[in-house]
């Protein structure tokens, strides 16, 4: 599949995933990675194997708080100008927000997708990411991240179903304000108003999403809450051996993207993957 970005640009999905390293500037991150030396890890995750960097400002681990526009868009904005002249036009940069007017400067600074947590929740980021031709990453999630993992927000009674409404609802949205259909990517929002059941439902349900819709899947799986619970790995630092697991699986499912905190990790055990598949 190929993924319109700005300037008429091409992202190439399929046969191996590609890895959206995970960039978090926000030192309020649930993995314990964020804020700090991000310049560091951005060239880390990028000589791993990232074949495009996602940077967010906002944490939206459960529970968090969010900050104004204007935080966000104050650590937002200088990284994507760092990594664009730090790593030139060939790296694909995602800016991870849910605010429109963030995303819009995100874009000016030179970013080629938006990776919008809410789904579209901010009524003007389908006309801003239209206006600007980028990428879009459409995720599935409930109320916020203050009350994602209410007992109301956890209510499904068809768990694939009612993500499948959503995209589609979501997908009419974004057509009507301009977006391109090749350029959305779709994530079911694993770990974002979810039971630790109902995101082993949603990462068998792969195909059930690719069959629907004929988009790219993009997975953000990486030491999130349900491996630690399966794993009994309470540190979320440690549970890099468990997201291997359930790469290789989405792998074998033909995932698009899939969204990592460990990239030389994640390279490697994609690379046997693929060798044992040929073989």
């Amino acid at each position: 599949m190929r993924i319109l970005l700005p300037g008429n640009r091409f992202l190439e999905a399929g046969g191996r995933p590609l890895l959206a390293g995970i960039l978090n500037l926000s030192p309020d991150s649930f993995s314990g990675d964020g804020g700090g030396d991000w310049q560091g890890r951005a060239e880390r995750l990028v000589s791993g194997g990232a074949d495009m960097l996602d940077a967010g400002a906002e944490s939206t681990r459960p529970g968090s708080h969010g900050i104004s526009c204007e935080e966000e868009t104050a650590l937002l904005v200088p990284a994507i100008r760092h990594l664009r002249e730090q790593f030139g036009k060939e790296l694909v940069i995602s800016a991870d927000t849910r605010k429109a007017a963030a995303a819009e400067a995100a874009l000016q600074a030179g970013a080629d997708i938006i990776n919008d947590v809410s789904g579209l929740g901010d009524p003007a980021m389908a006309e801003v990411a239209a206006r600007y031709g980028a990428g879009v990453v459409l995720m599935h999630s409930r109320g916020t991240p203050e009350t994602m993992q209410s007992a109301e927000n956890l209510r499904y009674d068809d768990v694939t179903d009612e993500v499948s409404s959503f995209f589609e609802m979501r997908l009419k949205e974004a057509e009507r304000a301009g977006v391109r259909r090749d350029s959305i990517m779709l994530d079911p929002g694993i770990g974002f108003a979810k039971t630790t059941e109902q995101n082993l439902t949603l990462i068998r349900s792969a195909g059930v999403f690719r069959a629907r819709f004929g988009l790219p899947l993009y997975y953000g799986v990486s030491r999130k809450a349900f491996i630690g619970a399966l794993t009994g790995v309470a540190d979320p630092a440690r549970r890099d051996p468990g997201t291997l697991g359930v790469l290789a699986y989405l792998a074998e499912k033909g995932v698009e993207i899939l969204r990592v905190h460990d990239a030389a990790g994640a390279r490697a055990a994609l690379k046997m993957l693929e060798i044992l598949q040929k073989g």
